[in-house]
């Protein structure tokens, strides 16, 4: 018996998140894997992921484990597995970790990468890719740039993120610490965020874009950022920004 550690890449469009939700008209990624290794192998496996990802959200490095008697070499399982997966999802390594691994709770840091861009005409190329966060700027790229790095250094740290989470979530307290956080502009109006914490509340690096794209646009300072902070209320901060933007990045162990 193996405990087996697969890195996942995926396009999440199709699927309404990671989590299987036990309805066989609903699509979800966890269930698409577990499915591609009960084809590949027979065996009916529950696998863990490192995170509940909505509808939408697609995954660059997604940490998964699962336990299954297999002859096939770990190492080699995610080329023995891919054939079976569908071109939205592939697994890009696997190997044997320890029996106490845990894809969630054995994480210590998360990075999510959230893409975005501002323009008075939405870009065919980025559809299901990134937000088209509003109008022109009235300000340059630079200027933009710097003003959300300015809101951003407000949320490294540990807070209370109540006033950046939705309602609905299943977390037992809203204090997370951010590491790091930082915009970064990649030509024609077009920006990523990449944030780095011990982990995130629902909806939370989303709405912390829908609020970043506020202090582009005038709508905030990026002092503001602390007063909504210290306000715990989810009325005092920006919009949700769409799922299709976000990526989760990369999970540290």
């Amino acid at each position: 018996m193996y405990n087996i550690k697969l890195l996942l890449e995926f396009d999440g469009t199709s699927y309404s998140g990671w989590l299987r939700q036990g309805n066989e008209n609903i699509s979800t990624v966890q269930e698409t894997v577990e499915k591609a290794i009960f084809d590949l192998t027979g065996t009916r496996v529950e696998i863990t992921g490192c995170s509940r990802t909505d509808a939408g959200v697609h995954a660059v490095n997604y940490v998964t484990n699962f336990q299954i008697d297999t002859l096939i070499p770990p190492e080699n399982f995610y080329k023995a597995l891919n054939p079976f997966l569908p071109d939205n999802i592939k697994a890009k390594i696997s190997c044997k970790v320890e029996d106490d691994f845990h894809a969630t709770y054995s994480a210590k840091r998360k990075t999510y990468r959230y893409y975005f861009y501002f323009g008075e005409t939405q870009r065919p190329m980025f559809i299901n890719r990134a937000w088209n966060a509003g109008k022109k700027l009235d300000v340059s790229s630079d200027e933009a740039l710097e003003l959300m790095n300015d809101a951003c250094a407000f949320f490294i740290g540990k807070h209370d993120f109540s006033s950046f989470k939705a309602t609905g979530g299943l977390a037992k307290t809203s204090v997370r610490t951010i590491f790091d956080a930082a915009v970064c502009c990649c030509g024609d109006n077009m920006y990523f965020l990449e944030i780095c914490g011990d982990g995130f509340l629902y909806n939370m690096v989303r709405i912390i874009v829908g609020t970043l794209a506020g202090v582009a646009m005038g709508r905030f300072a990026p002092c503001e950022i602390a007063q909504m902070i210290e306000a715990k209320d989810r009325k005092k901060a920006g919009v949700t920004a769409p799922p299709h933007g976000l990526y989760l990045y990369k999970v540290e162990y």
